[in-house]
């Protein structure tokens, strides 16, 4: 029964009674700072105000929207605050993103991550807080000055689909299914794009998915490609952004010839730096155990001479890196056989391969 059917001297007895301000009606009115989970709303759930204005559970905070403080992210790690960064886009949670992406561009700057920037255009705009943006620009415009012209306007644009989402023009909707599409923008763009069913029309892009996968097949043609790139990048002399390098694509599993400025996600540029226990483990499945030796002592006697270290300990360590020359000049003492070397050639590349495609690449 609603508590204005009552008749007039019951109602002022529940209103100046204890009982009534011990109702939980504040949880209803302000959910935000209830504390604990204990709720009883059955009084207001039975109430018949509550068809109209709707019940408490519908003005309570999702519980996956949450938000997070600068010191709590500051005790993550970089691993532990890029599994927020996807928990939150797949919670559909913008304000998560937001501050995730507003604690990164505040502390690594533009430097580390552009894509920062473009990230926080876009989230402020879809939040309606441009002003805030506007301030927080002002407040860190020392981190601006080296912004690079291209950055600054898809930071511009960025902002504008966010403000406009999902009600996005042709044009916009071109200019982001190609940005999708770029390895560079595309894991930002599928964080963010969580919605993107909302759109005038669907967009397609490369999506984190796809880089999460892992090869595991090589073939010789394969092999012998990633080990010319190695030749080839061992023979380039500039080193600026325009400087065009062999790089393998991890997605497509295929060797591309591209500019570092437009080295994207799941692009390794095929530098010949080979982990040695990878290679010592292939030596050992395919050769006797002389070459396995013989590899790694010449490894071992490279960098590591002056080691007391027996052969069997040293065969066992990893993060040791090794340049394919090295272990071209010692296959090239151990054997002049031109299909042995071929062989070995080809367990240098696949060294290479079985890297870019463990689970910490």
């Amino acid at each position: 029964m609603c508590i204005l059917m009552l008749p007039l001297k019951l109602i002022k007895e529940i209103l100046f009674s204890d009982r009534f301000y011990s109702m939980k009606i504040r949880e209803f009115d302000d959910p935000y700072y209830v504390e604990g989970n204990d709720y009883d709303d059955t009084i207001i759930n039975d109430d018949p105000f509550a068809d109209a204005f709707g019940t408490p559970d519908m003005y309570r905070p999702d519980p996956k929207k949450r938000r997070y403080s600068e010191e709590e992210l500051g005790k993550m790690s970089v691993k532990e605050c890029g599994v927020e960064r996807l928990k939150c886009s797949k919670d559909k949670n913008a304000l998560g993103l937001r501050d995730i992406f507003t604690y990164n561009f505040k502390k690594y700057g533009i430097s580390a991550s552009p894509l920062s920037l473009l990230a926080i255009s876009y989230l402020y705009g879809k939040t309606d807080a441009d002003d805030e943006l506007m301030a927080l620009l002002r407040m860190n415009s020392h981190i601006l000055f080296d912004v690079d012209e291209d950055v600054q306007e898809l930071s511009k644009f960025f902002l504008s689909i966010g403000m406009k989402f999902p009600y996005l023009n042709n044009a916009e909707l071109n200019k982001l299914e190609a940005l999708y599409n770029d390895t560079r923008y595309c894991i930002l763009i599928d964080d963010l794009l969580y919605d993107k069913d909302l759109l005038p029309r669907k967009i397609k892009g490369i999506t984190r998915e796809e880089f999460e996968r892992r090869n595991d097949t090589f073939p010789d043609r394969l092999l012998d490609d990633v080990f010319q790139a190695f030749v080839r990048n061992s023979n380039q002399y500039e080193d600026d952004e325009d400087t065009i390098w062999q790089i393998y694509d991890r997605r497509n599993n295929c060797v591309i010839s591209k500019p570092y400025k437009e080295k994207g996600a799941g692009e390794i540029i095929a530098d010949g730096t080979i982990d040695a226990f990878i290679f010592f483990n292939l030596i050992e499945g395919k050769y006797e155990k002389d070459y396995l030796d013989f590899f790694v002592q010449k490894v071992k006697d490279l960098r590591y001479k002056s080691y007391d270290m027996e052969l069997s300990e040293f065969r066992g360590l990893q993060d040791i890196w090794i340049d394919f020359k090295h272990l071209m000049a010692f296959a090239k003492m151990k054997t002049n056989d031109e299909n042995r070397l071929l062989e070995i050639k080809r367990l240098i590349a696949l060294a290479f391969l079985l890297k870019c495609n463990s689970k910490d690449k």
